[in-house]
């Protein structure tokens, strides 16, 4: 993982542009009349994330999940956002179904202020003949190189000891400065492991051809998981500056790669046939948005998972920039015929949220209820439904066909006034799904900012199966599970909601809320 803990760089910087609307006040009021268009401003402090897991009082960073007789060990970066000179020591905690999480601890500590190991960056966890090999980057900005590979072992994913003996640092002609974020890999064809290293190399003649600075993953090779022997490189790319965190594992025919882009903030994953050296780009090569980092998956023998961070803003702001690492978010992975994957929530999340409650609209416009099915029209104004606060984590489930519509979705932070809304916008002309702010002025509303989008794949009979899961200020939509995108919206929170439609006719058929 990229290096900057406490100013992030502009790339990952996404700004607002405008504050709330001064016709919202703000309250931190216990209670607030539904009916009220006061709208409440909840920050972080003291807010506990059960499902979308963090330590108390603080933050996750890159995760590294390793799975083991039924419970997914879940390293990560811990966080803490103080001024200490070592930081980002790795923690863990466990789960068994993702959506509830059983303690946290320190498991490698940093070392001091002077050591390769004064802060700590993500790496991957192995077994091999009983013991565990943690891998870890060791980063020190005092210090040339800034970043090498080192190393810790466990008999039993609890106690760790370091292993000061083993220091892998960048080979001639990678970025010694740019060197981490190791995975292994076995190679049963030859019994062989393979430690693939994001890096970058240098600007070099190829086949007679000038190739410019790139991104790497290098490689090495070992029979014994100490001793590593340089290959030539695993995937290169000059597209980015950085390919982090990388995962490479094999399902069916096929072989994957997924890395966090450092440019554009986002997981992006690459396939090929097992059979080919070629690797595939899908056309829609993203998991998620860019509110979705560090993903790096795991096998539970049945399915796979990729787990990520989903970041805070800067003093619980929607109008501010993103931060480094946040709250724990987990997806199921679904892979299909042609190797191309779709992302579903998990079992264990859909399972949690379990009892409905009954929908009464506040108020309306062009929108017409028959049970559980709302009809929205619009014609010269938004067609909509206004729900009440939700005051506890929720999930929304519901099928739209968007019979003429070509932009429509779900609203929040909208309270009674609708004034200003952040809104999960479907949009077919586009091929789209977006979040973005949007003011009301007068009886029509003007969009100021798309915050993030993903291409959104419109199915010939244009019904989507949608589920929405929120705690706190995180929210997660999945879409005939195809798409997750995930996105930090502190206005959410104990606010009312929406569902609307821009233009033409669309239907929100069995539309629910759990608890």
């Amino acid at each position: 993982m990229y290096f900057t803990f406490k100013i992030l760089p502009l790339m990952l910087s996404i700004t607002l542009f405008s504050n709330c609307s001064n016709n919202d006040s703000s309250t931190n009021n216990s209670e607030v009349s539904a009916k009220d268009p006061v709208c409440r401003t909840i920050g972080e402090t003291g807010r506990e994330y059960t499902t979308f897991f963090k330590p108390a009082n603080s933050w996750v960073g890159d995760p590294m999940p390793f799975y083991e007789n039924g419970v997914f060990h879940v390293f990560y970066l811990f966080d803490a956002r103080n001024s200490l000179p070592t930081f980002h020591p790795w923690f863990k905690t466990t789960t068994t179904d993702f959506a509830t999480f059983v303690g946290t601890s320190e498991v490698i500590p940093t070392g001091s202020a002077t050591d390769q190991d004064g802060a700590l960056g993500t790496g991957s966890v192995f077994k091999k003949d009983g013991i565990y090999y943690g891998f870890y980057t060791g980063h020190n900005g005092n210090l040339d190189p800034k970043e090498k590979i080192m190393l810790a072992t466990s008999p039993d994913l609890i106690t760790w000891t370091k292993k000061p003996s083993f220091l892998l640092q960048a080979s001639l002609g990678y970025d010694r400065n740019e060197f981490r974020d190791p995975i292994i890999i076995e190679d049963k064809t030859n019994g062989k492991y393979k430690m693939l290293i994001a890096t970058r190399s240098t600007a070099s003649m190829i086949d007679n051809n000038f190739v410019p600075w790139r991104a790497v993953l290098a490689q090495y090779s070992s029979t014994n998981l100490i001793d590593w022997t340089l290959e030539k490189p695993f995937y290169e790319d000059t597209s980015t500056f950085m390919t982090e965190c990388p995962d490479v594992f094999t399902m069916g025919n096929y072989q994957y790669l997924i890395y966090s882009n450092i440019n554009d903030r986002m997981v992006t994953y690459k396939y090929r046939l097992l059979t080919s050296n070629l690797w595939i780009t899908p056309n829609n090569s993203k998991l998620d948005g860019a509110a979705f980092y560090a993903g790096r998956t795991v096998f539970d023998g049945t399915n796979r998972y990729i787990m990520g961070w989903c970041p805070t803003k800067n003093n619980s702001s929607d109008a501010n920039n993103y931060d480094w690492a946040g709250s724990l978010v987990t997806h199921r992975l679904i892979q299909h015929a042609d190797g191309t994957f779709g992302v579903s929530i998990t079992d264990g999340v859909n399972k949690k949220f379990a009892t409905a409650k009954a929908l009464t609209p506040l108020k309306s416009l062009g929108s017409s209820k028959t049970n559980e099915n709302y009809t929205l029209i619009s014609g010269v104004e938004k067609s909509y439904s206004l729900f009440d606060r939700e005051t506890k984590p929720f999930k929304i489930k519901t099928q739209i066909n968007a019979t003429s519509s070509t932009q429509f979705g779900f609203g929040f932070g909208a309270c009674s006034t609708l004034n200003e809304v952040y809104s999960i916008v479907f949009d077919l002309e586009k091929n789209q799904i977006r979040l973005e702010k949007s003011i009301k002025n007068g009886t029509s509303s003007a969009v100021i900012s798309t915050l993030t989008q993903l291409p959104l794949a419109v199915p010939a009979d244009k019904q989507f199966d949608v589920t929405i899961v929120s705690e706190n200020s995180v929210c997660v939509v999945y879409i005939n599970d195809e798409i997750a995108f995930t996105n930090r919206i502190y206005k959410m929170s104990q606010n009312p909601w929406t569902i609307f439609t821009n233009n033409g006719e669309v239907t929100f058929s069995d539309l629910k809320v759990f608890n």
